[in-house]
């Protein structure tokens, strides 16, 4: 299994747009729950497996409530952006 990346919105709407916005450029994504461990409470993120594709995007978009970036590698995640640090 290759690694996966989870971005956390606190916005459901920016989440389903950015989600959106990876499928129209071709890549793989899917709504996930926030990992419980991340400090950010509830809340919805997108799992994805193109990093550079979903950089790409942030940076055409607008995505204010952009919390974090976890990388998953199938049994752990690591803190890549964390919106509070």
């Amino acid at each position: 299994m290759g690694m996966s990346y989870i971005f956390s919105f606190s916005s459901r709407n920016s989440a389903m747009r950015f989600c959106d916005a990876v499928i129209s450029y071709g890549g793989y994504a899917k709504p996930v729950n926030t990992p419980q461990d991340s400090g950010f409470g509830c809340g919805l993120s997108v799992k994805c497996d193109d990093y550079e594709l979903c950089q790409g995007i942030l940076n055409r978009g607008h995505y204010a409530n952009l919390r974090a970036v976890y990388e998953y590698n199938g049994r752990e995640y690591r803190t890549i952006y964390d919106s509070k640090s």
